[in-house]
């Protein structure tokens, strides 16, 4: 699980996130070890991420959700189409997409847009230029937060509820 949590973890920041946060940055130490104890800022990083991760959850609940994300297909449930998975619906949707993130590349977020869009939902999109990776969504993108407060002032607006700082 450590593992996996390690592996996972290097997509979550883009590869210029990595690079400036670590580079070839030793960690502890003045020179290389040549052994294997964590030599890199970036190792020992990683190893702490794991070791937290088996620590605090549970490796069958890991094995169930991602099970549950293999199987997860909103258009196979819905006859092939994703459009079909949205039509009628009264919700007003916003996608953010950055572009460099790997998890969930832009590519993906535009063909839910194009599904929401066939199918007449009420939709925004923005792609946030962002070198931070999947966990631009965690940290400081003022683009991000901008969208996101102007999508919800609108949301709140047509409900009636007033100002939304």
């Amino acid at each position: 699980l450590s593992v996996a949590r390690m592996t996972a973890h290097i997509t979550y920041l883009s590869e210029q996130a990595l690079q400036r946060k670590f580079g070839r940055s030793l960690q502890n130490r003045d020179v290389l070890g040549f052994s294997f104890d964590a030599d890199f800022q970036v190792e020992s990083y990683l190893r702490h991420q794991g070791s937290t991760f088996v620590a605090r959850f549970d490796a069958n609940s890991y094995l169930y959700i991602t099970r549950a994300m293999d199987y997860f297909d909103l258009a196979g449930a819905h006859g092939g189409v994703l459009a079909n998975a949205f039509k009628g619906s009264p919700t007003r949707f916003c996608l953010v997409s950055f572009t460099s993130d790997w998890l969930f590349p832009t590519r993906e977020s535009r063909e839910i847009v194009h599904a929401l869009n066939a199918a007449a939902a009420n939709v925004s999109f923005v792609e946030v230029d962002s070198d931070k990776g999947h966990d631009a969504f965690l940290l400081d993108e003022p683009e991000m937060f901008r969208t996101l407060q102007g999508f919800l002032k609108g949301a709140a607006a047509v409900r009636g509820l007033g100002e939304v700082s």
